[in-house]
């Protein structure tokens, strides 16, 4: 009963360290803000000014204008976002956050009728998903520019604000009391992961329902072939004690120590990291990466203010504002690096990964990996 109820103390405590801090602590878990499903009128702002961008950037008076925006990273991004928006412009924004899966849901159902103006967030796979069933559609925006092209869909379409890349967490608490004398080095390569000394304290996001999930098992088929990938998701589905829905969970729950490794993106794990829990961090040879973009929603294409909420989506002022919030890295090479990470120019991934190449066989990649699952 003592550890049961020290557990949910320990819970309670990160979960308000998450909520209660400023920059990457503040950002909600996701189990939490998966729920947050009804649509919210961005506050009052709070009367502070932000550094002066041009006008096609987010200064134009857009008084008396109202747009509708669907978020698909953390509930307090988008938030963050259409507060700034309104205070620069005066237009009222309504936000609407949900996972990428249920997003895409919502806005197929919809297609005749769309209820939102601009989606942002979510892994790219999301939105070129949408993109071939005609529901976003090419916006030319004033910055954009200002974006490697690399990060930029070639036909116009979306527009990546940020990336997300793999990485092998460990509770550092936990290794230096368990394997201190174990003679084994800290896993970061994707075979140690395998070790049986391993088994069951593995936590990572189910591909099925979540982006993350997905991403890691398709960039172990892009970085070791089919064959010997495949031969390898067996072994690691072996190791793993939990498949959870979300991409967030399993550094939260290494964080707190009821497992020992996480895989999933290292924005996440900085956020546990600089909340105050015992989390080292390695993006491994041949992690996956993938975009997290904005893009125009198709019947919106001339909307002025949609039109600037896209152009200000891309400006330093509004990806720093992400990146002091989730800890994640701005494509923009201006833009400030997470705490505790690196920026972009300094990162090292698996640049031959292709995650739009991973999107066209997410079905049946998704398929026969469920068919190994518990």
């Amino acid at each position: 009963m003592k550890r049961n109820l020290l557990a949910l103390a320990v819970s309670a405590a990160m979960t308000a360290s998450l909520l209660g801090g400023c920059g990457g602590s503040n950002q909600k878990t996701a189990e939490s803000t998966v729920k947050q499903e009804e649509t919210t009128k961005a506050p009052e702002s709070d009367g502070k000014s932000e550094e002066a961008e041009p006008a096609e950037a987010g200064q134009l008076d857009l008084s008396g204008q109202e747009i509708s925006i669907l978020g698909s990273y953390h509930e307090d991004m988008v938030k963050r976002l259409a507060e700034m928006f309104e205070e620069r412009t005066g237009c009222k924004v309504s936000y609407l956050r949900m996972p990428t899966g249920e997003a895409v849901a919502k806005m197929t159902a919809e297609k005749d009728n769309p209820s939102v103006n601009v989606y942002l967030g979510g892994t790219v796979d999301g939105h070129e998903n949408l993109v071939q069933q005609g529901l976003l559609v090419p916006y030319k925006s004033s910055t954009e520019a200002e974006i490697p092209s690399e990060y930029l869909d070639p036909n116009g379409v979306w527009k990546s604000q940020y990336i997300e890349t793999l990485s092998i967490g460990v509770n550092t608490e936990r290794w230096k009391k368990e394997f201190a004398d174990s003679g084994l080095e800290m896993p970061t390569t994707l075979e140690e992961l395998i070790n049986p000394a391993f088994k069951g304290e593995i936590i990572t996001p189910d591909p099925s329902s979540s982006g993350t999930g997905y991403t890691f098992i398709s960039s172990v088929l892009e970085y070791m072939g089919e064959e010997k990938g495949w031969e390898y998701l067996e072994q690691f589905n072996e190791q793993v004690g939990q498949y959870t829905s979300s991409g967030y969970t399993p550094a939260e729950k290494t964080g707190l120590g009821e497992y020992l490794i996480c895989v999933n993106f290292l924005a996440d794990q900085l956020i546990v990291k600089t909340s105050g829990y015992p989390m080292s961090s390695t993006v491994y040879e041949g992690a996956g990466w993938t975009m997290v973009p904005v893009s125009m929603v198709a019947g919106s294409e001339d909307n002025q203010a949609a039109q600037a909420f896209v152009d200000f989506c891309l400006t330093k002022d509004a990806l720093d504002a992400l990146v002091e919030l989730a800890n994640c890295v701005a494509v923009r090479d201006d833009c400030i690096a997470p705490e505790g990470g690196s920026k972009l120019s300094e990162l090292n991934f698996n640049r031959e990964y292709d995650p739009i190449a991973a999107a066209s066989v997410k079905s049946e990649t998704v398929d026969k990996f469920a068919a190994m699952m518990p």
